[in-house]
């Protein structure tokens, strides 16, 4: 739709009838819109209009009362404040008479009137200000087009005082930010009226201000000369879904343009944008995230959602997951990480995200949920869901944060699942939870480090977790107490041989993975913002996956040995996995050593030191089935042959890796199987929807905030739209809308707002 007060104002154009006149000495201004043929002066000075539409007196110009040589409108009740020094005279501007307003001149609508009123201010250099209209039938027949500076602010004692729950607020919660006084009595006016055949003319003119005008350099501050374009809409989006915030939109828009004067508006203007399309959403954004799902699903019948609405029909919880989130799951959903520490918007819902392990070694998404509380029975709802949607397939092991009620949720819905608390949760809290000294303390980072990630078994980890202890007097700590009571459920030496796949490995993943969603997640988001910012960041992750994809299949990495089991590994493995399976080699190559070998059968153990005190290692191989099992467990636990092996399958003259050690999770092509769920829906990464969907009318409106698929211009073409129609949106939704029950700690928020 389109909005005639945004964007740059139209050309201008002089005045039929009028001879051009000399330059104005004041810059050169855009010049306003054609308007048709003016009537003679005479005609429109004599005009009457017809009975029917009883003009007010207002419409007659105000009989000035000179004071002090200035002009003031009469009012008994109103005490204008005193004039500053600056005001203490009258200004009459200079400006090219075919700009100039003329009684008697005639327009074709309200608009122009409007267009070419600020356009004569832009040369004169002062703000415009509508002022007051008479109707008749809906129709308006008079209006005033006034100064900025016209009339004087309401005395602060004569504000009328709001009331909360029945209570009056006064002095005792005052504005943070007080307005500053910009009005000072200014009577420059025009009056413009509705004649006979429909068009409007000017009936009053008043020329002279009461104050200085506006200096060049100043002039794109002017109030009615500054608008949000349809580009910094755009712009404002645009970043926005990148999660660039109002001001970095700002400053991109004043580098495109060349200098703040060129933007077209300020920073607090764009600000003040972005909270006007909020409030557009307020009472609708529910019930149009909950449409924008199910639209997808129409179109995309791979894509699976679920949410529940409470007797007040308001959301409490919802589960999305598109398609290309579902096959990732089938492909590398044996291990699973949920996380429930993000509070993610205006309402404080909980965003729930379900990640792994790609075939690349980086995260990718599963799946999501929004909940308001933190209940047993909102995780189990989120857990049983999530199985519906993965055709009840559960996950072999499934690592969370420390939170009781998840424990609960997790043991009742997925019973054959090993559940693990995130390593990287707890190590992070240890700077808080040891006090300042021990907090500073280099050395004591080195000896827990070793003894959380360096054990190889439960006994190694209790002794060295003991020494530690009592090296540095945490006997009396409670927090690491319970952590030692945990310790089967987040120590690796409890968990050698669960396949975990390097989604315990290191802490730098869990970071990452942190940072990703923190990104774009904020406590003011809407709902429909959410789903913008998240849908930008999920392309970006798929984009790195393909890019992963297409460096793996067109290119080769460089091998560092002659090896052949090297070489044949590099044909197989994606270029992440192949790093880590070089490292082995590397190892192996330089620092192993065979110490004894024995055969017992088609068993043959051989015993494995290093050059640089490294553990003697047991490897058991089976010179039959060529399979092969070391006691440091590195492939039961990451899916990739240790250096011990790698040793062990070189000295048995093998020039290939046995199949079994290729896990199809770590193949450049495991992405090109094929997958469908179990309604037949083939499992593809999304294709682009179509930017707008063909229904009717007023749904094509709706649609375009709704999706927000791929432009992000859709919802400033919204909020540019005329009035009535974004007024019979919000009706819409308010008649049928899903409501957001807010979230606890919000609610709880508000409540001692009001309270105080």
């Amino acid at each position: 739709m389109e909005n005639p007060a945004a964007g740059p104002q139209p050309p201008l154009a002089a005045h039929p009838g009028r001879a051009a006149a000399a330059a104005c000495p004041r810059p050169s201004p855009p010049s306003a819109p054609t308007v048709s043929h003016r009537p003679p002066l005479d005609s429109v000075v004599n005009h009457r209009p017809p009975p029917t539409m009883n003009l007010p007196d207002e419409h007659a110009p105000l009989r000035p009362v000179v004071i002090s040589g200035l002009a003031a409108p009469q009012s008994p009740t109103t005490h204008p404040p005193p004039r500053s020094p600056a005001q203490a005279s009258s200004c009459t501007p200079e400006c090219d008479e075919n700009l100039k307003p003329a009684v008697g001149m005639a327009f074709d609508n309200m608009e122009e009137v409007e267009e070419f009123y600020k356009a004569y201010a832009h040369n004169v250099e002062f703000s415009v200000r509508i002022g007051q209209k008479r109707t008749v039938d809906n129709v308006v027949v008079w209006r005033r087009f006034l100064c900025g500076k016209s009339g004087f602010r309401r005395n602060n004692e004569e504000e009328p005082k709001k009331e909360l729950n029945g209570e009056k607020k006064g002095d005792e919660k005052k504005r943070t930010h007080a307005r500053k006084i910009t009005r000072c009595g200014c009577e420059a006016m025009i009056t413009v009226k509705r004649m006979k055949d429909g068009k409007y003319a000017v009936s009053y003119f008043h020329e002279e201000h009461t104050h200085e005008f506006v200096t060049p350099r100043k002039q794109h501050l002017i109030k009615s000369n500054r608008q949000v374009s349809d580009k910094a809409k755009d712009t404002l989006f645009t970043c926005h879904a990148a999660s660039i915030g109002t001001a970095g939109a700002f400053r991109l828009l004043r580098v495109g343009e060349g200098g703040f004067e060129f933007v077209g508006c300020t920073k607090r203007d764009l600000q003040n944008y972005h909270r006007d399309m909020r409030s557009t959403f307020k009472d609708s954004d529910a019930q149009m995230f909950i449409d924008n799902l199910r639209k997808r699903q129409e179109i995309k019948p791979g894509f699976f959602f679920e949410y529940v609405l409470d007797d007040k029909n308001r959301l409490t919880h919802v589960f999305w997951a598109d398609a290309c989130c579902r096959k990732n799951y089938a492909l590398f959903g044996e291990m699973v990480s949920f996380d429930s520490t993000y509070s993610t918007n205006q309402y404080s819902m909980i965003f729930c995200p379900f990640t792994g392990i790609n075939h690349h070694m980086a995260s990718v998404f599963y799946g999501a949920a929004l909940i308001v509380n933190e209940t047993i029975e909102s995780y189990k709802w989120v857990f049983q869901t999530f199985l519906k949607a993965m055709d009840g397939a559960a996950p072999r092991l499934i690592v969370t944060d420390e939170d009781q009620s998840m424990k609960i949720a997790i043991e009742d819905v997925m019973h054959n699942t090993v559940h693990r608390l995130c390593m990287w949760h707890i190590m992070r809290k240890l700077p808080e939870k040891v006090g300042p000294p021990l907090r500073e303390d280099e050395h004591f980072y080195s000896p827990i480090n070793s003894c959380v990630w360096g054990s190889e078994n439960p006994t190694e980890f209790e002794a060295k977790w003991s020494s530690m202890i009592s090296e540095f007097g945490l006997e009396d700590n409670t927090w690491f107490s319970r952590r030692y009571e945990l310790r089967e459920s987040w120590i690796p030496a409890y968990f050698r041989a669960v396949f975990l796949g390097e989604i315990l490995r290191t802490t730098s993943r869990s970071e990452s993975a942190n940072s990703f969603f923190n990104h774009f997640i904020g406590y003011k988001h809407a709902l429909v913002e959410f789903w913008i910012r998240i849908g930008t960041a999920l392309e970006e992750q798929c984009q790195n996956e393909l890019k992963a994809d297409h460096e793996c299949l067109n290119s080769m990495p460089p091998l560092i040995t002659s090896w052949e089991i090297e070489k044949h590994a590099s044909l197989f493995f994606t270029h992440a996995v192949f790093s880590s399976f070089q490292k082995e080699v590397r190892a192996s190559r330089d620092h192993c050593l065979i110490e004894n070998i024995s055969q017992e059968g088609d068993v043959r153990t051989t015993i494995i030191g290093g050059a640089r005190s490294f553990k003697s290692r047991e490897v058991q191989f089976n010179t039959t089935s060529k399979s092969a099992h070391c006691s440091c467990m590195l492939f039961e636990t990451r899916g990739i042959p240790c250096r011990h092996i790698i040793m062990v399958l070189r000295g048995a003259k093998m020039s290939e890796l046995p199949s079994h050690f290729i896990l199809d999770r770590w193949k450049k092509t495991v992405n090109r199987r094929v997958v469908y769920d179990s309604s037949g829906n083939l499992l593809e990464e999304n294709e682009r929807l179509p930017p707008i969907v063909l229904v009717d009318k007023m749904s094509s409106r709706h649609i375009l905030v709704v999706l927000c698929l791929i432009k992000l211009k859709f919802i400033h073409q919204l909020m540019s739209a005329q009035r009535g129609d974004a007024k019979e949106l919000r009706d819409t939704y308010t008649r049928v809308g899903i409501k957001i029950r807010m979230g606890k700690q919000r609610k709880l928020r508000m409540e001692r707002r009001i309270k105080t």
